[in-house]
């Protein structure tokens, strides 16, 4: 491997360790938050850089403690997904990249970002039925997730296809 792609890895991999730190802080300043904010009531409207929940917890206790456990999970299952790329770009080999390790993590990663998309279209089906029932103003989480999970799951099938070929050519020669 040349030592372009080798560099060009080593900065991938020390990039998502930060934004798995950095998602972890995150999901941990949103708990911290939250726990300050059932005492205080003027704290959920600025929960976490900006995030104003305040006119769900003043509708109800439940929906805003709802709402912030979304936004805990969310974050907290976005870096498991980049504890699994850190995991992928430290066992892959660019002169045999078709290993079963490197398909199954791509198969971790791609159910993972389905079950983000999961919880994300559950948030926006909550906030929407508050919006009926309460007049609340929702903010909806993007969706795009079931997108990027279909991409991710057909790479996992490529390199599982990749594997077996790989698996008879060696058993070939």
């Amino acid at each position: 491997m040349n030592s372009k792609t080798e560099l060009v890895l080593k900065v991938m991999r020390f990039l998502v360790w930060l934004v798995f730190i950095g998602l972890l802080i995150k999901a941990g300043a949103i708990m911290m938050s939250f726990g300050v904010s059932v005492n205080n009531s003027e704290a959920a409207k600025d929960l976490y850089r900006g995030m104003d929940l305040s006119r769900y917890e003043s509708y109800s206790f439940i929906n805003y403690t709802s709402i912030v456990f979304y936004h805990i999970l969310l974050n907290l299952m976005q870096a498991y997904i980049a504890l699994f790329v850190a995991k992928l770009l430290s066992s892959i080999n660019i002169e045999k990249p078709f290993t079963k390790t490197v398909a199954d993590l791509l198969k971790r990663i791609s159910i993972t970002v389905f079950g983000v998309w999961i919880l994300a279209m559950l948030h926006n089906l909550h906030v929407a039925i508050l919006e009926k029932y309460a007049a609340i103003t929702p903010d909806y989480i993007a969706v795009e997730f079931i997108f990027l999970a279909g991409v991710v799951f057909v790479l996992a099938q490529l390199f599982k296809k990749g594997v077996e070929m790989q698996t008879e050519n060696d058993l070939t020669v």
